[in-house]
């Protein structure tokens, strides 16, 4: 099975001499490839327009970028009836390499290019004004700087335009590496990356700039350069899940599939409980057993079935939690659990007696920043599913910050927990120690909703029965967002969607692995 790779700066210029060096394809010929693929990508959306000579501007900086909107110029105008006006944004002296190459080209076959644009010219302005597509090709991966002055007004532009735009590689002003915007970036309706993803364009922020994302492969047979650069992280895949599951024989029972006890819910928040309940049920689990506070055991037995219940003696905890772990395979502990300090004796006791998977969330995962050592020295498999806010009080900072760079802080948060991390929301990371980091492609608002955490939580114990943690976490993830696109597709809309919808739809999404 092959994975797909996501690359950051570094790594994806390391390949492109790794590609020059070791395989001797000239560097003038991957940028040939990359503009030919956006291109053809740029191509199959212009008869949507409906459009018999669809208008395009293209605006090339100084660098690569620009040279590769040079190359995609020359093969729009040679493959269709697009009539093309290219901006480049420096003086012509001032290209250099292939960039100036792919100028020459360019101009050779006749199209025409402004140069040393200014941003308040009035052909400028009104050429945006009027054309169908804007090809954003002013800065590429390398950016690592605050766009000003001339070059921030043509960003602010392109983005005031009603144009379809399409960036190349990555939206000019967006950080490759973490999605950070500098200053100002260009705000995609598509994103054409070349060679592979780069991390940043799949984060919250970086997907709010790069719209949809189409990866052109360069034509480079590359399984020696990649392994000599490195991965940040790979794709979460079909293919992959698939490897996760096996059949199950016709003599199997409650236990063997898989008992889940869950330490959630409480006065007010017994909901929690009973969706992450459900979801383990639906995910394929045996039994599901809520342990939970004696006061919130009558709301939950009057509006559950299926699900079992167990009361917590405050007066035993350690005991009453002992029996409610007797026969299960995996554990979940933390939805509406509250913070108080019977909450914390029970995660403190789980951390140390735990012989199963551990599926810590919500409350267990802000308790558990009191206290890191036990976290990590419980020898249990772990796997914490903290939002942004949770995993900023364990790591002692802000959302802000783990916002900032994502794949830092989960990477930093499996190092302190010794345990499989999953930072949850659009583009969800899944980070394990000794794993490489894997990415869902999902970023649906749909499911963004009350509870959709708790279902997340009840699928991954379910999964943790079967499967080692990490395989759990992946397929959690995965399995939850198939779920919430499954109904976003019946329902032609990203809102009004229910948690119970997730789980309800949770065996329909596992269905094409089994």
């Amino acid at each position: 099975m092959k994975l797909q790779p996501i690359l950051n700066r570094n790594q994806m210029r390391a390949y492109d001499r790794l590609a020059t060096e070791l395989l001797k394809i000239p560097s003038i010929v991957l940028m040939e490839n990359a503009g030919r693929g956006a291109a053809q990508n740029i191509s199959e959306l212009l008869p949507a327009l409906q459009k018999e000579t669809p208008q395009v501007a293209i605006i090339c900086g100084m660098g690569n970028n620009g040279g590769d909107g040079f190359v995609v110029a020359r093969h729009l105008a040679a493959t269709t009836n697009a009539a093309i006006t290219i901006f480049l944004t420096a003086n012509v002296q001032d290209l250099k390499g292939d960039a100036r190459i792919n100028y020459e080209a360019t101009h050779a076959a006749g199209l025409a290019i402004y140069a040393a644009v200014n941003p308040r010219d009035e052909y400028f302005l009104t050429t945006l004004a009027h054309v169908d597509i804007i090809v954003d090709a002013l800065f590429g991966i390398g950016l690592s700087r605050e766009i000003q002055d001339k070059e921030a007004t043509i960003v602010t532009e392109m983005n005031n335009t009603k144009a379809l735009r399409i960036a190349l590689d990555i939206p000019s002003g967006l950080d490759a590496d973490n999605g950070r915007v500098w200053g100002v970036a260009v705000r995609a309706h598509h994103t054409v990356t070349f060679a592979y993803a780069k991390p940043g364009l799949l984060t919250p922020e970086g997907r709010a700039y790069a719209g949809s994302l189409h990866v052109v492969p360069l034509g480079v047979a590359d399984a020696k350069i990649l392994q000599q650069v490195g991965l940040t992280a790979c794709m979460l895949t079909d293919a992959e899940m698939a490897t996760f599951f096996s059949p199950r024989d016709a003599s199997t029972h409650k236990y063997k599939s898989g008992a889940v006890a869950l330490f959630a819910g409480s006065v007010g928040k017994t909901g929690a409980a009973k969706l992450s309940a459900e979801a383990a049920l639906r995910a394929g689990a045996g039994l599901a057993t809520v342990c939970t506070w004696p006061d919130a055991l009558p709301a939950l037995a009057t509006d559950v079935k299926e699900v079992m219940l167990a009361a917590l003696d405050r007066n035993n905890l350690t005991q009453s939690a002992r029996d409610a772990l007797l026969k299960c395979r995996a554990i979940a502990v933390g939805p509406g659990f509250g913070i108080d300090a019977d909450a914390a004796q029970i995660l403190s006791l789980l951390l140390k007696e735990a012989k199963v998977p551990l599926v810590i969330d919500a409350d267990a995962i802000t308790l558990a920043a009191h206290n890191l050592s036990e976290l990590r020295n419980c020898a249990a498999p772990k796997i914490l599913t903290p939002h942004a806010g949770e995993l900023a009080r364990l790591l002692n900072t802000t959302a802000h910050e783990i916002e900032s760079d994502r794949y830092a802080a989960v990477a930093r948060a499996t190092e302190i927990a010794d345990a499989v991390v999953v930072l949850k929301g659009a583009h969800t990371l899944i980070a394990a120690p000794r794993e490489i980091t894997r990415v869902s492609l999902e970023a649906n608002p749909a499911l963004a909703t009350a509870g959709s955490g708790d279902v997340l939580t009840g699928i991954i114990a379910a999964c943790a029965t079967q499967m080692p943690a990490f395989a759990a976490a992946c397929v959690g993830v995965f399995v939850h967002a198939a779920a919430g696109r499954l109904w976003v597709n019946r329902h032609a809309t990203n809102r009004g969607m229910l948690a119970s919808d997730i789980a309800t739809l949770v065996p329909e999404a596992m269905g094409k692995f089994l």
